[in-house]
């Protein structure tokens, strides 16, 4: 770099109007001040600057028209203004003549040896604090969508978790090795620890005699879009059916493993189909299931296939059997955890909702059997509405036309419906708790209740002891 000039040989020989221009040209804004910091003079040529610039400020101290927090930048300004240098430049918000707007500048001050008075030149920041806050909202926004991906990916780890079916994700290369399992695939299908299967190559758990076919199968699901199906036998004899499918993460292909274990079809056709226990279960007029303490059905009769409207046991082998209960199943989940424990048998009332939309109540029973299989079976007894009508309906609520008529003159008519109103609903409240056998999360299911409310309307007419806590 050449040798520079001292500034005051740089702008010798420059008219004082040059001077004026050169000082309009490095400068947004500038103030003149006496010793005390008092506006003498405003001058601006930024237009867009300048609209916000307040009018009053000549004679104004420059401490009075700044932000609180710019207050003591001001008089280091104020202090270190000298005629032999420009001082540092510091930020300072000015109060604009709008509420809640602050004019961010880059400041220097100098004191002139003439008259003694403090030149403040600024440089116009608004444009960078735009900038600044643009950068501080996409970054808030880029904050949040993170978390809100990380939410969706732990949400989507604990189903991955949870689902009933067995999942293995394996890397598409020579080996295949496993990069994702859940739990059902390491508890029920490969007995081994998750970190003993992490990074493992799934051919290792095959015998030697299935490896050809599993690898010819493995690269027939790669070159094709459609799922692919696969029986085969893992090296502890397991027999187990694969649907695959290949999707890619990051620009790596991998494999989705779906497995299901072919002994549901073997425990299915345990009982010989001639016996004449087989027989009667499949004619017994009530539903019945035999399903794994998970809830997989192995076998169901043609009275369940009626109540849950599907075509045959085929359609039904290999789905849970909570698919065909209604939306409340907390006495059915219950029921089964104690079936998984000590009991040995238990019953509850829930109901079945089928593709038609309809939701028929029935009462379950269920018994746990240990050998040869672990397995549960279950009865499902449909409620009929009709059934015990008169031990239901109290009768002396019952008012008939002729008693309702004569009151027609003597009674307002609001007051008529009010009372059959709540005559009908107490006849619907008792019913539904007698379809239920008392069990007022049912009955409040029934009526389309929540169970606040139902237990109001059990208050309000008397059908609760009050001194009693029935929540």
């Amino acid at each position: 770099m050449p040798n520079s000039l001292h500034p005051e040989e740089l702008y010798l020989g420059l008219s004082s109007q040059e001077l004026s221009q050169f000082a309009q040209a490095s400068a947004d804004i500038s103030f003149v001040l006496d010793d005390l910091g008092s506006i003498q003079n405003v001058y601006s040529a930024n237009q867009n600057l300048a609209k916000y610039i307040p009018e009053d400020l000549i004679g104004k101290k420059w401490l009075d028209i700044v932000e609180p927090d710019s207050r003591t930048k001001v008089q280091r300004l104020l202090e270190d203004a000298n005629s032999n240098n420009l001082s540092k430049f510091r930020q300072i918000n000015v109060i604009g003549n709008q509420k809640n707007i602050a004019l961010p500048m880059m400041c220097a001050s100098i004191k002139t040896l003439s008259n003694k008075k403090i030149i403040v030149i600024g440089r116009d920041l608004t444009e960078a604090s735009k900038l600044q806050q643009s950068l501080v909202a996409a970054q808030k926004e880029i904050s949040q969508n993170y978390l809100q991906i990380t939410q969706l990916g732990e949400r989507f780890q604990s189903i991955f978790e949870i689902g009933t079916e067995s999942i293995i994700i394996v890397r598409v290369d020579e080996a295949y090795p496993i990069v994702e399992m859940n739990r059902n695939a390491m508890k029920q299908l490969l007995l081994l620890a998750k970190n003993n299967c992490i990074g493992k190559s799934l051919l290792s758990l095959l015998p030697a005699n299935e490896l050809s076919n599993a690898k010819t199968f493995l690269q027939g699901v790669q070159d094709s879009d459609e799922p692919k199906i696969l029986k085969t036998l893992f090296s502890r004899g397991e027999a187990v059916q694969i649907s695959a499918t290949s999707f890619t993460n990051g620009g790596i292909p991998y494999l989705l493993l779906n497995l299901k274990p072919l002994d549901l079809a073997k425990a299915s056709s345990l009982l010989a189909p001639d016996s004449l226990t087989v027989k009667a279960i499949e004619n017994n007029a009530y539903g019945f299931v035999v399903c794994t303490p998970e809830g997989l059905i192995l076998k169901a009769n043609k009275a369940f296939n009626k109540l849950s409207s599907t075509k045959g046991e085929k359609d039904l082998i290999g789905t849970n059997i909570r698919d065909y209960l209604g939306p409340e199943t907390v006495d059915f989940d219950l029921m089964m955890q104690s079936l998984k424990g000590k009991a040995s048998s238990q019953s509850c009332i829930s109901s079945i909702s089928n593709a038609s939309s309809s939701i028929k109540l029935v009462d379950i029973s269920a018994v746990s059997v240990a050998q040869p299989h672990a397995c549960i079976g279950m009865i499902f007894r449909q409620v009929d509405s009709r059934q015990n009508k008169d031990k239901r309906i109290d009768k002396k609520l019952v008012r008939s036309s002729q008693e309702l008529s004569m009151l027609v003159g003597k009674v307002p008519l609001k007051d008529i419906l009010a009372e059959t109103t709540d005559l009908i609903e107490q006849l619907c409240i008792k019913a539904a708790l007698d379809l239920t056998k008392d069990n007022r999360v049912s009955a409040s299911e029934i009526l389309g209740l929540s169970r606040q409310s139902l237990y109001i309307k059990l208050r309000k007419y008397g059908l609760v002891d009050s001194n009693k806590d029935i929540d």
